[in-house]
């Protein structure tokens, strides 16, 4: 379960330590921690607002470290992808990657991430841990799994300076490294992996480093002329971004689905109710039924021809002036939380019914506004009044919601 504290540079027994650690603690001027996994990062630096507007209007630096990392390899890894993804695995080319949902044979979604290609037989798979799962498809063909998390650390540098900062750091061009694309680097005589990709819908780079280099990569980028603009940023400022770009988390916004789901996961969502297709998360645009046969195929297609899917997702807009009106009404202090609320979810109600559920719900300082996710049954008309049962107090809170098509934010991939 993730843990948030304050406190001065962590104990290294307590916690592992990322590549990116002792340059993060310096940092760390707020001396605010999270825990993912078994690692503390850090939960935000300066402030909130100050790191989400430098992700929009400069550049910033997250460490990343922690996410999952399989690397997929054997004369038929390729076939063996292929037949796991609704994506065209063969159309990957080296140095490109894939953002594509790994769903079971029910069609229900496993994970969603990215997915690398290294060689023709070489693949990284970024997303929650699918070991079994995994183990259970192989079969006879002659692939290896391996988890290969702690090889590399993973920095992400976004924004709108990402470019100037890249290039003055390495002095090279990387004016024509296409999105989704990736290229090897060094910084100074470090070899580095370059993939122009991440989590926030602005123009970025995400750098896969050897672990022992970290620090050395992290001063290379914040010494630059333009790095004077970083603003290290924290798991709660990229958190709201993601939200803002429509980026769903699993056990956050979905259960998993598949074996792993519960030794994956020991908080977040769980239940069945919670699973989730493809179409439902507002992925649909990954399903590629002309590819032949993959894992949930038979399911998706089926749902793809039954004229709509049970739920969709829903980009909302919280109406909340009216919350803090009804707050101050009851001579209440108005709880609006400046993070993402992830667990539980809150209950949305339609025509005086619970018709869908809302996550990821939080205070966006760029937008102005208190956004999330609402999943709602698809043949609900979005004009619909629809209310959130706002449950942050002793006595929930029924406020109207507005409803849109997903992201808030539309990513900038030029």
């Amino acid at each position: 379960m993730s843990l948030e504290f304050f406190g001065s540079p962590l104990t290294d027994r307590l916690f592992a330590c990322s590549p990116f650690t002792a340059a993060a603690r310096r940092a760390n001027v707020q001396g605010a921690w999270a825990t993912w996994g078994d690692n503390a990062l850090p939960e935000f630096f300066s402030s909130i607002a100050l790191e989400t507007a430098a992700i929009r209007n400069a550049a910033m630096l997250e460490d990343k470290s922690p996410l999952a990392k399989i690397h997929v390899h054997g004369p038929d890894a390729a076939r063996f992808i292929n037949r796991l993804i609704p994506r065209d695995a063969t159309q990957i080319a080296i140095n490109h990657a894939y953002y594509t949902p790994w769903c079971d044979d029910l069609g229900k979604v496993i994970v969603e991430g990215m997915l690398l290609r290294l060689s023709e037989t070489d693949f990284i798979v970024t997303a929650g841990l699918m070991n079994r799962w995994l183990s259970r498809q192989r079969g006879r063909l002659d692939v290896v799994c391996e988890d290969v998390t702690d090889l590399f650390g993973i920095l992400a540098l976004q924004g709108p300076n990402a470019l100037s900062i890249l290039q003055e750091a390495t002095g090279h061009d990387w004016s024509d490294l296409g999105f989704s694309r990736g290229r090897r680097a060094e910084f100074s005589s470090v070899p580095v992996h370059v993939w122009r990709t991440g989590f926030t819908g602005v123009k970025g780079y995400e750098l896969w480093v050897p672990p022992e280099a970290g620090n050395n990569v992290w001063e290379a980028l914040v010494s630059t002329p333009s790095g004077a603009s970083i603003e290290p940023c924290g798991h709660a400022s990229q958190d709201i971004v993601r939200v803002e770009a429509g980026m769903v988390l699993p056990a956050i916004d979905y259960a998993r689905a598949g074996p792993d789901s519960v030794q994956a996961h020991s908080y977040g969502l769980v239940d069945d109710a919670y699973h989730a297709s493809p179409y439902e998360l507002n992925l649909g645009r990954f399903v590629d039924f002309s590819k032949g046969d993959f894992a949930g195929r038979s399911a998706l297609f089926a749902e793809s021809q039954a004229g709509g899917i049970g739920r969709r997702i829903w980009a909302m807009r919280v109406d909340w002036r009216q919350l803090v009106s009804s707050y101050l009404e009851r001579d209440e202090m108005p709880i609006v939380n400046g993070k993402i609320r992830r667990i539980p979810p809150m209950e949305l109600l339609s025509g005086g019914d619970v018709t869908g559920f809302a996550t990821s719900i939080g205070w966006s300082s760029n937008l102005k506004e208190v956004i999330g996710f609402a999943h709602l049954p698809a043949h609900l008309d979005p004009h619909e009044v629809v209310f959130l049962r706002w449950d942050e107090s002793e006595h929930p809170i029924d406020v109207p919601v507005s409803l849109s098509t997903l992201p808030f934010v539309k990513p900038s991939r030029k």
